[in-house]
């Protein structure tokens, strides 16, 4: 294929798709991707760039969505949608682009080898004192009463949680690398639980808490050097390791602990994080159909690995603590004066804060709630006192800001780093110790963090929060957090600053957000201006955004002076043009110069471009150097490219090996099928049993990743579906176990090919125990495969115990005790399919409180499917009562998601009282749907009082909609002011700016 032909053919693709679909306007396709939740940037001026040719989209989200969009169209219009292999046409033309460029630019990295001795971090967990667990490992201090017993810590009271974490903690004390994450609110006792956990592991193991010199660059550069086995990683409020608030790296980290938990090598090490629901929900909800998932390496990363923390203790655990208050006067005390439950909450000093934060003076409120704001919408966890002030100005009233005495903020920041019972102050003074690159700063109390993201939820700062966090925020990708929290609370003219002091600061992702405000506003410009500072500042898609039309109009000198300034500015893929352009032209030594710029870079794509450009040069060890730098799956599958066409066979086995172990399958089972196809039997089964071996270590980490087996997660054929009574094939199936059967089959015979199976099945592999099971019946070897099942359920297999649990539901000859019994095996070894059918029997017996139960059994350990569907059951039956009790009963990571889906199933005046109750639990979703059905049965003040609400708590849409459907009737203009130039920080239209 000649060099621009998947792009000219991706361009007439969508050309064409968009003529079948009427050739709407690029205005509506740019409104309906704002529409989309998240919003999908659609600029006018790259929709027509990208129909004409000049440019294509480079980011999933939009070209899916687009497409989509556009097949939609033109189906209802009779017409034919886009063609099936679109993805792989836009695809060929994504990387033929890069292949032009070599990709997107990245930081420095040296490229080293790994020290000669791993090093070893932290303490010995026996060395650890419980006085350590408060000032050093970030436990909430208790609160003080007389007649304390000895020790800075109560006594601990054990709960379900904790029989979990413990079960995953003896995993890896065992041998098996683990991860585990604590979710609760706050001071739920999320960090204790961890703190009393690893105090029971064995003699050796360590605790390491990365910080210096910042949490998420400490844990990233461990994870390069390397980690000790019998290491245990504390990510106390994990989001400061992954995520948006974690800031760049966040993705390598996270594929760096999922590297560093599968490597077998190297086990055991454990990771325990602790996150609030909020987080967790904000790291790990699945992004919708033609939106890319914002954080994939942290989503895979935490599947499975959740642990629930309730904010209360049940009745039994309250007894507990009865007990345990005889021995500590501070349990006794939480015990008599703790509200609904809330033990922890007491014990940590939230009443007597919470007191404390509501009887301050209006200047100390005003900071607080500055702090909050800071927090609650950028993760900023480190304030200044400059901050501080200038923030706090616009939370006072006329009359309180008049009567600021001199000294105000001294006396304001005094009061709030009182201790009140021996807990710490509202803030505390967090100080950068000497020789750490930390900073050091003011910090909010965790609880009153948690306090103002309920009570402030649906308030937006004024505008001095906005130009503090211009002025005097020295982090980025901070910055940038708080300017997408304006923007999606229509603050457009103050994100806008924020974005443009994130990329003065070197961030290039403010930069790509300022350029589309620009250009939904047609100000093509500024757009430029923008995108060119994002160039040099790194980004390698805005240089080519920049460059591909001056060549298209042949302006060359200013296309080489774009690219020589953006290459002496550290951007790689402008280096990559540059050396590639000066060899052309024979300027050797100048390239050589580039070429050796992008040698000491870590973007993967710009790094296999440099390969192939060696390679092309015939300097393969140079070639293979580089792709070993950029370490990507896809590099290592090139580097069996490169060993096929230059090395021995061994080279080969070796690099495909190696390519698998990265994640790139496709060489070693090259490999495995062209012995076979050679007559050489016994290496293709060594290979293929190679490949089963990693396959089956993965497998056993993912089932002990999660506390409920999933069961459904395999093939079914029409049959199974048309029979329930017939089990669909389970999970376990992979190609190297598969050929390796067939393989064994036909050179040596059945009895082989069942061996393979054995030897797998008996390691718990529940694919291939079912598939002997059934191989063993198709020969009418009905009782040995009776036998089988009935051993296999005697040592607790989880599948063979869930088939017998399934056979019984579905045979009348089975005594309902018996089902029973058998269902509650299964589900006892962790099999959530058992767990559904329980609750869903107890349910049809009208046992409702017992159906809720196993359902909030399951949800707590991850598997939501049943609680939904028993909410969903009761709704349908007309018990909207009953399942909106249970609704607001999930765990609180699960909680507002199932209420949504129930509030957006309902309609009239069944939603009302559900939307009224979640806006008064703080729900950031309610004001929005309140809004909207308010606007419809025309109670048009109080529709736009929750629909700026809305905008205020960050959701604009529900304001943007019901702006748009009464402009028609505004005399004023002021709903078109709203929709051209967004609100001010006190939500009054804003002047065009």
């Amino acid at each position: 294929m000649e060099q621009g032909t998947a792009a000219q053919a991706f361009a007439a693709m969508l050309r064409g798709l968009y003529e079948r679909a009427g050739s709407p306007t690029l205005t509506s396709l740019a409104r309906q991707g704002e529409r989309q939740q998240p919003s999908v940037r659609l600029p006018t001026s790259s929709l027509s760039n990208w129909l004409t040719g000049q440019s294509m989209p480079s980011q999933h989200r939009a070209v899916q969505f687009l497409v989509t969009y556009l097949s939609q169209q033109a189906v209802q219009a009779g017409r034919t949608g886009a063609p099936p292999g679109w993805p792989r046409l836009w695809e060929a033309a994504v990387e033929e682009r890069r292949q032009r460029r070599g990709g997107r630019p990245a930081r420095p990295a040296p490229g080293s080898s790994p020290a000669p001795q791993m090093p070893v971090r932290g303490r010995f967990v026996a060395e650890l004192r419980p006085e350590e667990a408060v000032s050093e490992w970030e436990v909430h201090r208790p609160v003080d009463v007389p007649a304390t017993v000895p020790g800075s810590l109560p006594l601990y009271v054990r709960r379900t949680h904790d029989e979990i974490l413990r079960s995953v903690l003896g995993q890896a004390a065992g041998g098996t690398s683990r991860m585990v994450v604590l979710v609760g609110e706050s001071s739920s006792g999320k960090t204790r639980a961890c703190w009393e956990a690893v105090a029971e592991l064995p003699a050796g193991w360590r605790l390491w808490q990365p910080l210096d010199p910042s949490p998420v660059q400490a844990l990233a550069n461990a994870l390069q050097e390397g980690i000790a086995p019998c290491t245990a990683i504390w990510l106390n409020e994990l989001q400061r390791y992954v995520g948006e608030q974690a800031g760049p790296g966040s993705e390598q980290v996270a594929a760096g602990l999922r590297k560093l938990l599968q490597d077998s090598t190297n086990s055991p090490v454990l990771v325990l994080g602790t996150l609030w629901p909020e987080s967790w929900n904000a790291l790990t909800t699945l992004p919708t159909s033609a939106k890319p998932d914002p954080h994939p390496q942290v989503r895979a990363l935490l599947e499975g690995r959740a642990v629930h923390v309730p904010a209360t203790f049940e009745a039994q655990e309250l007894a507990d603590v009865r007990t345990a208050g005889g021995h500590d006067s501070r349990l006794a005390d939480a015990l008599a004066h703790a509200r609904n439950g809330q033990i922890t909450q007491y014990m940590a000093g939230a009443p007597a804060l919470l007191e404390r934060y509501h009887t301050a003076p209006p200047a100390v409120r005003a900071v607080i709630n500055a702090a909050m704001d800071a927090s609650r919408l950028g993760g900023v966890t480190l304030m200044t006192e400059e901050f501080l002030e200038t923030a706090a100005e616009g939370y006072l009233s006329d009359d309180a800001y008049d009567a600021l005495e001199e000294n105000w903020l001294r006396n304001a920041l005094a009061y709030t780093q009182q201790p009140s019972k021996g807990v710490r102050g509202l803030l505390s003074q967090v100080r950068a110790r000497p020789g750490a690159n930390g900073p050091g700063g003011l910090r909010l109390s965790d609880y009153m963090d948690h306090i103002g993201r309920t009570e402030q939820r649906f308030s937006a700062p004024p505008a001095s929060f906005w130009r503090a966090a211009h002025n005097y925020l020295p982090e980025p990708h901070l910055v940038r957090a708080l300017g997408r929290a304006a923007e999606a609370r229509w603050r457009d003219a103050e994100a806008a600053g924020l974005y443009r002091r994130a990329l003065d600061l070197g961030d290039v992702e403010a930069g790509q957000y300022l350029a589309w405000l620009w250009q939904e506003r047609q100000r093509d410009d500024e757009a430029r201006r923008v995108e060119e500072q994002t160039a040099f500042a790194g980004d390698g898609d805005a240089l080519e955004k920049l460059l591909m039309p001056l060549l298209m109009q042949e302006e060359y000198q200013q296309a080489e002076r774009l690219v020589r300034e953006a290459a002496s500015r550290g951007n790689s893929t402008a280096q990559l043009h540059l050396a590639r352009a000066l060899t052309v032209d024979g300027e050797a030594r100048e390239a050589a110069h580039w070429y050796a710029e992008i040698a000491r870079c870590s973007d993967p794509d710009v790094l296999r471009a440099y390969a192939d450009d060696l390679r092309k040069q015939g300097d393969l060890d140079g070639a293979r150097a580089a792709l070993r730098a950029a370490g990507d799956r896809r590099a290592m599958g090139e580097l069996v490219a490169l060993a096929a066409a230059s090395g021995s066979p061994a080279e080969v086995e070796q690099a495909a090996r190696e390519a698998f172990a990265a994640g790139e399958a496709t060489p070693l089972k090259d490999l495995a099928e062209q012995a076979e196809a050679d007559g050489r039997s016994a290496d293709a089964a060594h290979l293929y049993r190679d490949a089963i071996t990693v396959f089956e270590r993965r497998r056993r980490q993912r089932d002990a990743g999660v506390d409920l087996i999933d069961f459904v997660a395999g093939s079914r054929s029409l049959l199974d579906h048309l029979n329930p009574a017939v089990l669909p094939m389970p999970p376990g199936e992979t190609w190297a176990l598969r050929q390796l059967v067939a393989l064994l089959d036909g050179t040596q015979g059945v009895p082989a090919g069942d061996g393979a199976l054995t030897e797998i099945a008996e390691a718990g592999n529940p694919w291939a125990l079912e598939r002997l099971l059934r191989r063993m019946r198709e020969r009418g070897q009905e009782q040995e495969a009776e036998a089988l099942l009935r051993s296999e359920a005697s040592r607790a297999n989880p599948w063979a115990l869930w088939v017998q649990a399934h056979r019984a539901v579905h045979d009348e000859q089975v005594l309902d005790d018996d089902r029973g019994a058998l269902l509650k095996r299964a589900a006892d070894a962790r099999v959530g399919q058992a767990v559904r059918v329980l609750m869903d029997r107890a349910e049809r017996a009208g046992k409702a409180n017992e159906a809720n139960q196993w359902a909030l059994h399951a949800a707590a350990r991850g598997y939501t499917t049943p609680l939904w569907e028993l909410v969903r059951g009761r709704e349908q039956d007309g018990r909207l009562e009953a399942a909106e009790h249970l609704a607001w009963q999930a765990p609180a990571s699960q909680r507002s998601r199932t209420l949504r889906r129930l509030a957006q199933g309902r309609t009239g005046g069944q939603v009302m009282p559900l939307l009224r109750r979640a806006f008064d639990e703080a729900l950031a979703w309610a004001p929005g749907l309140l809004a909207e059905h308010l606007e419809a049965s025309g109670e048009f003040v109080d529709a736009e009082r929750f629909a700026r609400l809305a905008a205020d708590a960050g959701d604009r849409q529900a304001l943007e909609d019901l702006a748009t459907g009464r402009r028609g009737d505004d005399p004023e203009r002021q709903w078109q002011a709203l929709l051209s130039n967004g609100m001010t920080a006190e939500g009054a239209p804003a002047v065009p700016w």
